[in-house]
C-alpha cells in the first residue's frame, strides 16, 4: 500500500505545479490531496498515533487553503 500511497501523493504534487498554468488540473489536484491527507489524519487517529495526526491536518487545511484561492482566481 506504500508504493501506492507515495505515487498519488507525487500525482498530486505535480498536479499542482501543472496546475498553475492550467487551473481546473490545479484544482483537482488539490481536492485529491485534500481527500489524501484527510483520510492520512483519520487513520493517524484511528491507530492511535496522535503525534502524527498535526501534520497531516496542517496539510489537509493547506490543499484546502489552495483550493479556494485557486478557485477564485479562475
Amino acid at each position: 500500500m506504500l508504493p501506492f500511497l507515495g505515487i498519488a501523493q507525487a500525482a498530486g504534487a505535480g498536479g499542482l505545479v501543472v496546475g498553475l498554468w492550467w487551473g481546473p488540473l490545479g484544482i483537482a489536484a488539490a481536492v485529491g490531496l485534500a481527500l489524501y491527507f484527510i483520510g492520512a489524519v483519520t487513520t493517524h487517529l484511528r491507530v492511535g498515533d496522535y503525534k502524527g495526526a498535526p501534520p497531516a491536518a496542517v496539510l489537509t487545511a493547506v490543499a484546502v487553503a489552495l483550493v479556494v484561492l485557486r478557485s477564485a482566481t479562475l
